[in-house]
């Protein structure tokens, strides 16, 4: 088994936070419906998506048509001292790779694996990428304690969030294009909220709110928090900064969390569990525990079947299981190398 890349992210994340994997930004979803409501990547429509995994131990991110087991094409060009730490998609499909260690953005054409561009301009340790519904895209700078925002198509900031930025680990927009922003500085942990194009605070979530590394959205548009230090999910009323839950039964160091199709919630647990747990019903309560081939879990993600993928750094693999399953149902191992993000792609 090798050593798992977990101790070099994980540790980004206490000291001021990384997940990646998500640990900052959403895994794309609202394509797949991995999150009913908001959205870190565009909404684009192919009959045939592709499975994108970032591996840390070879940096490169591997490509594997849908239920696929060996890869179809690698990426590697600009990822020599990368560390991916989120991958999205823009309106025509292609890819982005926020590359934490390299504080670049390295951007690639959709079906291939050439390298079109590589945005250095106003980076610092980016975490997670998101777009907003224009094709702006936005990057949180760990390091940098900025958001950074590009015009379609663009190398250069066309505008920079300072305010109410700390630490910032994870964005996501809800379902009126609000932005949220993740802030896992120490002691004070914050989740703050920006109008559409704008850059001045309009609201800001902080009850019991410790390391923040994914954010996601019900149906409902109730905004949830997975602490990763807080070792909890928590739940804030949709457009308030109102608490109005507190989820922490069966959460070990959470790295990544994602709503399924029937908004069934689950999260990925990189503690001694080593496990991912599902939750659901009007109170979200336990409903199972996934731990079958789970080894070191990270990231996860849904296919447009509704098939959960899980990146196991512990055993070099994506396990896959069918909707509502906690069997494994098949196991990616080829151009497998500690996978640290996992997401569906045009």
């Amino acid at each position: 088994m090798k050593a798992k890349a977990t101790s070099f992210i994980v540790g980004l994340c206490a000291s001021v936070t990384l997940a990646l994997l998500g640990c900052g930004a959403q895994v794309p979803s609202t394509a797949y419906g991995t999150t009913p409501q908001g959205s870190n990547v565009a909404t684009y429509a192919r009959s045939s998506p592709e499975l994108y995994v970032s591996n840390w131990g070879a940096n490169t991110i591997t490509v594997y048509p849908l239920l696929g087991k060996a890869p179809r094409r690698t990426i590697s060009q600009g990822l020599d001292v990368a560390v991916v730490s989120d991958l999205a998609f823009d309106p025509s499909g292609n890819v982005y790779s926020a590359n934490y260690q390299a504080s670049t953005v390295t951007v690639y054409e959709r079906d291939k694996k050439r390298l079109i561009r590589t945005i250095t301009d106003g980076l610092v340790s980016p975490r997670a990428l998101a777009f907003d519904g224009n094709g702006n895209l936005y990057v949180a700078n760990e390091n940098g304690n900025t958001v950074t925002v590009y015009g379609a198509g663009g190398s250069s900031p066309i505008r920079t969030i300072y305010e109410g930025v700390a630490t910032p680990t994870c964005l996501a927009f809800d379902g009126q294009g609000n932005l949220y922003v993740g802030n896992a500085s120490y002691p004070h942990s914050t989740v703050t909220v920006y109008a559409p194009g704008g850059g001045a605070v309009l609201r800001t979530l902080s009850s019991g709110l410790d390391g923040p590394n994914t954010l996601a959205f019900d149906y409902k548009g109730d905004l949830f928090v997975l602490n990763w230090q807080g070792q909890d999910v928590r739940v804030f009323t949709a457009g308030t900064s109102h608490l109005k839950q507190v989820i922490s039964r069966g959460i070990d160091d959470g790295t990544r969390m994602a709503f399924d199709r029937e908004g069934n919630l689950y999260v990925v647990n990189d503690g001694p569990s080593s496990d991912v747990t599902e939750y659901g019903g009007p109170r979200m309560a336990l409903k199972h525990t996934i731990s079958d081939g789970v080894d070191a879990p990270y990231w996860l993600a849904f296919d447009p079947l509704g098939n959960l993928y899980i990146g196991n750094q512990g055993n070099n693999t994506i396990t896959v299981y069918g909707p509502g399953k906690s069997k494994v149902l098949k196991t990616i191992t080829k151009g497998v190398d500690l996978p640290i993000t996992v997401a569906f792609g045009p």
